[in-house]
């Protein structure tokens, strides 16, 4: 499903036509928005046949003369059904006839100055809370969130971005994930899986958006991850104990901590699965049970046994609602929350944000050719970063130690500190020092378990450690790290 916005800056030009018809073609759009097209109410008509048969439209004429907004879809392929049209917004209910996509779709076109523009902010703000569904908000705002969305011109000031950034905050909106020509254009939405496209701008000054939905890489599970609230479950040290206890008959001591922390992940895995998968769904029974005793309480209020069972599941309700919470703190990692704050909506919408920017859809290779299966973007990864890193070199320029004896010297009391074996103290100090919240590493474990569960693993991480210092010698699989793609360009909203 491809959604389209384009501001076109005219639409009477019949080569402009001909040239929007190969774009919808060749992207394969089901449903686009031309904004500007300067047309008057009594040719449009005479330019929306010559898009074709198989598309029909809607525009906003009521509220302005020229056709500011246009939307057009496939009427074989998607139903869309008008719900409001402004002065700067069509809003519409959008739907696949195949039913497997479905969303409320804005499309926007903000006037030229801070003031003309503050309707459209008020209209998005308040048309959001008649919104309970997916939404997506595409088009020429006119305005920038980001001092750095602006390349050429005047310098950015606050005036310009603080209403921008109102209406994103009090509309729930979050900037969706995009490649191509990233300062031609702006769009917002309520979605995870999808990515735009921003392209050249062709016949017109603007680029156009091509907004994928729904792409499907197979990406395959994710990996593991220990949540903290795990470490307060009352099997969490047994399930622990059990795993530290496998024996390890070979390797030497970090090898067996790494064997054994996988014996520890397998038995954490099934713990979670048996009381904590499917954590949404459990809370919404929990509330429907809570609702229904409530109700019996209501028709017997001296009852005891009911009393109990409205306290029991209140409990249990205020528990996983913690734990939902804290699981989506952790996953959107936002550090100056704290639990208990009651920003799960918060939390979940960072979270959604970060689940989009962590994969790559669409990526484009030096020639500008666009790479968008799993295969292709992995090779083109893959090669660019053996070209950027290279290969071992097959010898190195030794240490001059002329040179080195020349230069200041530690004296032989501390030089003598240097290679004093680390201390179990100094272990536990290095351990007590990682903040809890930071990303764990390749294998899933933070520092919170790891002071949970001391007790049981300290001895052999003191024996792993030193074991290091003694040979100088990381295990490959502790020592593995990842290569992560970011941005060329992305600043915290919050």
């Amino acid at each position: 499903m491809n959604i389209s916005t384009w501001n076109v800056r005219g639409l009477n030009d019949p080569i402009k036509v001909v040239e929007i018809k190969k774009f919808l073609a060749s992207n394969n759009i089901s449903v686009v928005a031309l904004l500007e097209t300067k047309v008057q109410e009594k040719n449009s008509s005479k330019i929306q046949k010559k898009m074709g048969v198989g598309w029909q439209g809607i525009m906003n004429y009521e509220h302005s003369p020229r056709g500011r907004i246009w939307i057009g879809w496939k009427h074989a392929l998607v139903s869309v059904q008008l719900i409001q049209k402004t002065e700067f917004c069509v809003h519409c209910h959008v739907a696949t006839k195949n039913g497997l996509f479905d969303t409320i779709f804005s499309a926007v076109y903000g006037l030229h100055s801070v003031d003309t523009r503050r309707p459209m902010w008020r209209e998005i703000t308040t048309f959001s809370s008649t919104v309970n569904c997916p939404w997506l908000v595409m088009g020429d705002f006119n305005a920038v969130l980001l001092a750095a969305d602006r390349v050429n011109g005047n310098a950015v000031t606050e005036g310009e971005t603080k209403d921008f950034d109102s209406c994103m905050d009090a509309a729930g909106l979050a900037e969706l994930k995009s490649c191509g020509s990233y300062y031609l254009g702006a769009i917002r939405g309520k979605f995870v899986d999808a990515v735009v496209d921003y392209l050249p701008p062709g016949i017109s000054d603007h680029s156009p958006l091509v907004m994928s939905c729904n792409i499907q890489l197979g990406g395959g599970s994710r990996p593991f991850k220990f949540f903290n609230y795990m470490a307060d479950h009352v099997l969490f040290l047994d399930v622990v104990k059990k795993g530290w206890d496998v024996s390890c008959p070979r390797g030497g001591s970090m090898f067996k901590v790494w064997t054994k922390l996988k014996a520890v992940k397998q038995g954490l895995k099934e713990l979670h699965h048996k009381d904590f998968a499917k954590l949404d769904e459990t809370i919404e029974g929990l509330r429907a049970d809570l609702g229904q005793i409530q109700i019996q309480l209501a028709s017997c209020p001296t009852n005891s046994n009911v009393q109990q069972s409205e306290r029991e599941c209140s409990e249990t309700l205020k528990k996983f609602l913690h734990i939902q919470e804290s699981a989506y703190r952790q996953k959107a990692r936002i550090q100056w929350l704290q639990v208990g704050d009651s920003n799960s909506m918060f939390f979940f919408s960072a979270m959604k944000e970060r689940i989009a920017r962590n994969s790559i859809h669409i990526l484009y290779d030096d020639s500008g050719k666009k790479l968008s299966t799993t295969q292709e973007i992995q090779e083109e990864v893959s090669s660019f970063y053996k070209q950027l890193i290279g290969t071992a070199a097959s010898s190195l320029m030794g240490v001059d130690v002329g040179v080195v004896r020349k230069g200041k010297q530690l004296c032989a009391a501390d030089a003598e500190m240097l290679v004093v074996p680390v201390s179990d103290a100094e272990i536990d100090a290095a351990i007590k020092g990682i903040d809890i919240n930071k990303a764990p590493g390749l294998d899933g474990f933070n520092s919170l378990f790891f002071l949970k569960a001391w007790e049981i693993v300290k001895a052999d991480v003191y024996e792993a450690v030193r074991e290091f210092f003694r040979t100088g010698v990381m295990l490959k699989q502790v020592n593995n790290t990842s290569v992560t793609l970011v941005p060329r360009f992305r600043m915290l909203h919050v």
